[in-house]
């Protein structure tokens, strides 16, 4: 294995998340890259002509990191830097699993790891679950930290 993905939000669970993926980087000599999410309801790469009356094509808009993900892509940062490992940092908008996945397979990651965030009943009946989704949609290693 050579890239290890981990989620990264700042949270409590995150934190172990980040811990446990230093580790697991150290221990498998492999590259870390900390995935950060900005939840969205609508995809912020497809089209963008909402409402338009005509056939103009989708005009995209180049994204930049969102200001809410500079604060917590730096405490993420700053922490492996202290760890000594070597790490890429990324960012993505939308859902925070799908997001996840993604990178991890752009990345031909061989392990994800993400924090379980203790949601109750409401949670997992409206499929909040973010690690769960993680696992089932992922094909490959998943680490779900407590």
């Amino acid at each position: 294995m050579k890239t290890i993905v981990v989620g990264y939000d700042g949270h409590e669970t995150a934190e172990r998340a980040l811990d446990r993926a230093i580790v697991e980087a150290r221990t498998r000599h492999a590259r870390l890259v900390v995935v950060a999410v900005l939840e969205l309801p609508l995809n912020p790469e497809g089209p963008q002509n909402f409402g338009t009356l005509d056939d103009s094509p989708a005009r995209m808009i180049p994204l930049v990191e969102p200001a809410e993900l500079q604060p917590v892509l730096e405490a993420a940062r700053a922490k492996v830097d202290a760890a000594g490992v070597e790490a890429d940092y990324a960012w993505a908008a939308g859902e925070p699993a799908d997001a996840i996945v993604g990178e991890a397979r752009n990345r031909d990651a061989g392990l994800i790891v993400v924090g379980k965030h203790h949601g109750g009943l409401l949670g997992r009946v409206f499929g909040t679950d973010v690690a769960a989704e993680i696992e089932r949609a992922a094909g490959r290693d998943v680490l779900v930290v407590p």
